[in-house]
């Protein structure tokens, strides 16, 4: 079969890769050859014409079948939009006034503002953080969308460089008479264009209304943690909303353990994660729910086979904190449960307050019910819009929750 020559001939390559000497560069190019001329045989097979290709455009822009993806880069050069629509040729290119170092500047004032949020009110200076990102920003990308897009509808961020620390969704005037980004359209993230196609592929459909399998994994005393005291109201409440809805269970304490959770996520189609979320910015994949044997790492999530994931509520800190040096390289918790398969994805952007987390999540999940009482995982953006609308948190605490996926 083709599929195993291929495999063997990439084995023979990386073992010249490992053997230096006097006929590796011959040795090197013979077996390219070799590689490249089962390429060609392998893209002749019924659709595998672009088998080791890069994506087109017109593939790509399929993302945006439910809604524009906005494309925001910082770069030494210049900031810059693309909004890429479905019914576009080429994406539309929006230029901002901000550079790299105003970005910069702005995920630091953040950055301090959220690390001090519970032991101060950050109200004001939030305030002034979204509305400078709004006039630099988001405002000449929604100048624009107005024109496509009627009002209220999706959008999706895929920010790039340091705009993926900045809470695009929560931008606004934040003055008396205006409309902030969330009155004006709903606000979801992607990692990439090909990470939202692949959310909305076809997911098969249970029977009965009440057969979806819903599991809620609690952890309040990890080891090394503080303890985190709203955990089992959470979970109880949750349950009392989705109570014919879902077939719900919830696991805590000793059960939390990373074997029993890697054996329900696979099994469930919705899961809601209340713990802490512990990020790791130098290595990645060392990012990591805290469970009570251990670390649930973004290694071990990637991994885990799901039979038919839905949607994951990330109740948890720092959720979509990915690598300090790379923020190009998308990953972290919450892009992590997307990659391994859930659809729609709810994440966080700084650190959680444990006391308000009960009154977030008793709206959000009323308001994950559709208008024939079923629910249904492509709400969770509107969801959420609606939740933090009307929800009496800090404001901080209302503008840290972002939505991956479809």
């Amino acid at each position: 079969m083709l599929a195993d020559e291929f495999t063997q001939q990439t084995l023979l390559i990386r073992t010249a890769l490992d053997s230096p000497g006097p006929d590796q560069h011959d040795r090197l190019c013979c077996l390219n050859i070799e590689l490249q001329t089962l390429v060609t045989r392998i893209r002749e097979l019924p659709g595998l014409s672009g088998f080791l290709l890069p994506p087109l455009f017109s593939d790509l822009k399929q993302a945006a079948h439910d809604g524009p993806v906005i494309i925001v880069n910082a770069s030494e050069y210049s900031c810059d939009a693309l909004v890429v629509l479905v019914d576009r040729l080429n994406p539309v290119h929006i230029p901002l006034s901000i550079t790299k170092e105003g970005v910069r500047e702005l995920s630091s004032k953040l950055n301090t503002l959220t690390v001090h949020a519970k032991s101060m009110d950050v109200t004001r200076d939030l305030g002034i953080i979204l509305r400078e990102l709004w006039d630099e920003v988001v405002f000449p990308i929604v100048n624009f969308l107005q024109t496509v897009l009627p009002f209220q509808s999706r959008i999706w961020w895929c920010p790039t460089a340091e705009f993926s620390l900045l809470p695009l969704h929560a931008a606004g005037p934040y003055r008396k008479g205006q409309q902030n980004l969330a009155n004006i359209y709903i606000s979801s993230y992607t990692p990439t264009l090909t990470a939202l196609i692949h959310a909305r592929r076809h997911a098969p459909m249970h029977s009965a209304s009440n057969g979806k399998l819903f599991v809620g994994i609690g952890q309040a005393k990890a080891v090394g943690e503080n303890e985190l005291v709203s955990v089992g109201a959470e979970l109880a409440n949750i349950e009392q909303r989705v109570d014919g809805l879902a077939t719900f269970m919830h696991i805590e304490g000793q059960e939390s353990c990373i074997a029993r959770v890697t054996e329900e996520l696979g099994k469930s189609e919705w899961v809601h994660l209340a713990c802490h979320g512990i990020p790791n910015r130098s290595q990645p994949f060392k990012s990591a729910f805290a469970l009570h044997d251990g670390r649930f790492t973004i290694e071990r999530i990637i991994r885990c086979d799901l039979e038919n994931p839905e949607f994951a509520y990330l109740s948890a800190c720092h959720t979509t904190v990915g690598d300090e040096d790379s923020l190009d390289e998308v990953m972290h918790l919450a892009s992590a449960m997307q990659f391994a398969g859930f659809r729609s994805v709810i994440g966080t952007m700084w650190a959680v307050d444990d006391a308000q987390t009960n009154k977030i999540t008793s709206v959000f999940y009323d308001n994950m019910i559709d208008e024939h009482g079923r629910l249904d995982y492509t709400r969770a953006a509107l969801a959420l819009n609606r939740t933090m609308k009307t929800v009496d948190v800090p404001f901080d605490q209302r503008i840290l929750y972002v939505h991956l996926g479809a």
